[in-house]
């Protein structure tokens, strides 16, 4: 017999509604699933809004009111406010008993990610963040070829993702535009993927260095009005990393890349081979042999990495597949709501986003700084 989890969702805007998809679809997507999401609430900023898609959803209540939507039971909460908006949610969320999957990046500072871990230790509840590359099929292989010693020694890796989606100047102001806000602009957004993947595969970061630019300095707040606001975070940011195992790497995010519209790129360079993901090709990573001296892609008989749930499990085959960005989120979340039957700690729980966290601060305090070299821990 199926079981359900009762699930509240926090913002109802497009990462939102992806997630609700997300929810939706486990039992679209898999056959028989032992676990599926009854979407019983929603809190969001305004009600008059999308009606009838909140009402097709059919969540049992949709509300504007903070303690009106924590008073409800919940086995999840799903944050997908603002990121300013993440800590205050997370703690009514643990306060109220529910575990709490949170959107990356965590939180707008590493006081504030770093706070909230340690309340859901405090309440003893499961945990996870939004870090859906690492359900990338292709991604997935990458960490199984280099714990395998396939490229061997891990020298450099480059990372990059590039979005063209605020290279319009008349694009108005927004709480991500707006470093109190949104703790970052390009980085913080776009670059705590990459900065995740990267822990993901190569271990942690020992330090970085780097360095930012905002290209367009004010936008409209309004299209009624001509008055102009400053923007105050970054549009493209390139931070070098050092890592604990001893590869060093590049990662560089922007939104303002002309005609990209999601362009997702990683290198990784070994003493042996190498391996090149694109986000053009999610199923398969390419891998450079040094001895045959050829690149060539295809299944190789190395153990998937420990402790991770087979991505048979909770991706879904092709033909019932929702295209990668949605298949992403569907295996993140059916993941979490099994690793909450199951009693199971997530790989990306709070501690990992944290330390993501910390990441992306060092890279702004270094950017600040004329790109001097910050050490972690900070």
């Amino acid at each position: 017999m199926t079981k359900s989890l009762r699930v509240g969702l926090v913002g109802l805007g497009y990462i939102g509604k992806i997630h609700t998809a997300a929810y939706r679809n486990i039992p679209l997507c898999f056959r028989e699933p032992p676990l599926i999401a009854d979407l019983v609430g929603v809190l969001r900023s305004k009600l008059n809004t999308e009606t009838d898609f909140m009402s097709n959803v059919g969540f049992d209540l949709a509300t504007t009111d903070p303690d009106e939507f924590f008073a409800q039971k919940y086995d999840v909460v799903d944050v997908c406010s603002p990121n300013y908006l993440h800590r205050e949610h997370v703690q009514r969320a643990l306060k109220a008993g529910a575990h709490v999957y949170c959107e990356k990046p965590m939180a707008c500072s590493l006081e504030d990610a770093r706070a909230m871990a340690e309340m859901a230790k405090e309440y003893g509840r499961k945990t996870q963040v939004a870090f859906v590359m690492r359900y990338i099929p292709a991604i997935r292989q990458m960490k199984t070829i280099i714990e395998a010693g396939v490229i061997g020694e891990i020298f450099n890796f480059r990372a990059h993702m590039f979005h063209g989606s605020y290279i319009d100047p008349n694009r108005l102001m927004s709480w991500r535009l707006r470093d109190a806000q949104s703790g970052g602009g390009a980085f913080a957004d776009l670059g705590a993927h990459l900065v995740d993947m990267s822990r993901y595969l190569l271990g942690d970061v020992l330090s970085v260095r780097a360095e930012t630019r905002t290209f367009i300095t004010q936008r409209k707040t309004s299209k009624e009005s001509d008055q102009l606001e400053e923007v105050d975070v970054d549009d493209w940011t390139l931070a070098n990393l050092k890592m604990k195992g001893g590869s060093v790497g590049a990662v560089e995010v922007t939104r303002m890349a002309a005609g990209a519209g999601e362009e997702t790129k990683v290198e990784v360079f070994g003493s042996k081979g190498a391996l090149d993901f694109r986000i053009s090709n999610p199923y398969a990573v390419r891998i450079f042999d040094v001895k045959r001296k050829q690149w060539y892609s295809g299944a190789l008989d190395v153990p998937m990495p420990e402790g991770e749930r087979p991505l048979s499990q909770i991706w879904p085959s092709g033909k019932y597949s929702q295209g990668v960005m949605s298949d992403v989120h569907i295996a993140g979340a059916y993941d979490f709501l099994l690793n909450i039957a199951e009693g199971k700690s997530s790989p990306i729980d709070f501690d990992a986003g944290a330390a993501t966290q910390e990441v992306i601060e060092a890279v702004y305090r270094s950017a600040a700084h004329g790109g001097e070299k910050v050490c972690l821990p900070l």
